[in-house]
């Protein structure tokens, strides 16, 4: 069984802190949707929500259209896998990823064959006798998704459970959760602050800013057709570049992104190269124009620090001065040749 989501304008708060403002949205059953934002956004308090863990000041949650809002967490069928895993370290791996049956009464004869089960699914049988303090991140990772996969629950929420690995052992770990999620069919919500995360794993992000989703679609959408200015900055390894504009009547900035320019000797502007840096085949060049505007260009050229380029900006995002507040995902903007 896998279960759709839906929040109905759910507020919460801490004190002044407005984590939750009069949010709706909803996670089709069996996505995987991953909630992205910067530390202290409060991300994982929807979670908590889901779980009810935390109780909402107004609004409600639902689980397959049914009102859990006030439901106790052991009511909700959903399993949470937490950052540090939530392992017992007195106990092995088998007695970890059995634990939550034996809690609900489940007969020996019934668990093993559960616990082996989800073992195979996960490739951590040969371990199942190791304690969790003798395995690495990796397979605590798998076990923590083991013991959440082998109660059958109708949704899994996850809170950044790759952010303890090494950057070579997250990038495996993050092909691995996609397939298991994909397998199992079922809903994953995922929380964490990292791009690349939620780029890698998401059939949709939302992005949480200021207690609301500044943008909910596929991360393609973030990154190409950003909603906001806000989304343009954070999305991507470096900021948009804005010109103040006019744009069919209306006034705003015209935003483009490194590579959305093109250096050319005929180019329409120019800039002098105050810092460059290479990634990979690319270098990321930081210039200023004479007016004193600062852009990102991005070249598989050399190119030398004080050196004056020319170039063209091939297309953009336009973002009025005042955009109109649509709801869920803010004001709509499209990709433009100038």
């Amino acid at each position: 069984m896998t279960a759709k989501i839906e929040f109905d304008r759910v507020t919460k708060r801490f004190g002044n802190k407005l984590v939750a403002d009069d949010v709706s949205f909803e996670v089709d059953a069996g996505e995987f949707f991953v909630i992205l934002g910067p530390s202290g956004e409060g991300k994982s308090t929807f979670l908590r929500m889901i779980a009810g863990i935390e109780p909402v000041d107004a609004g409600s949650i639902r689980i397959d259209g049914v009102d859990v809002t006030y439901l106790p967490p052991n009511k909700r069928n959903v399993a949470m896998v937490f950052q540090n895993y939530a392992l017992y370290p007195n106990m092995n791996v088998y007695r970890n990823i059995a634990f939550p049956l034996k809690m609900q009464y489940f007969p020996a004869s019934e668990i093993e064959p559960k616990v082996r089960e989800v073992a195979r699914t996960l490739g951590i049988t040969e371990i199942l006798q190791r304690r969790v303090n003798q395995i690495s991140g990796g397979q605590q990772q798998r076990v923590a998704l083991a013991r959440a996969i082998v109660r059958s629950p109708s949704l899994f929420l996850l809170d950044e459970p790759l952010s303890n690995l090494d950057a070579r052992v997250r990038f495996t770990a993050r092909a691995e959760l996609k397939k298991i999620q994909r397998d199992l069919g079922q809903t994953f919500l995922f929380v964490t602050h990292d791009q690349k995360e939620a780029e890698v794993l998401s059939d949709r992000t939302g992005v949480v800013h200021q207690g609301r989703f500044e943008q909910i679609g596929p991360f393609s959408d973030l990154y190409e057709r950003p909603a906001t200015r806000w989304i343009g900055d954070f999305v991507g390894d470096v900021p948009m570049n804005y010109f103040p504009t006019h744009e069919a009547g209306s006034t705003g900035e015209l935003g483009f992104r490194p590579e959305w320019a093109d250096l050319s000797d005929q180019g329409n502007y120019e800039a002098t190269v105050q810092v460059t840096e290479r990634v990979g085949d690319f270098a990321y060049l930081l210039c200023t124009m004479a007016n004193g505007w600062r852009v990102y260009l991005r070249t598989i050229r050399n190119v030398s620090t004080g050196s004056a380029v020319r170039f063209n900006v091939l297309r953009h995002v336009f973002f009025p001065k005042s955009q109109p507040d649509d709801g869920e995902t803010g004001a709509k903007a499209e990709p433009k040749t100038p």
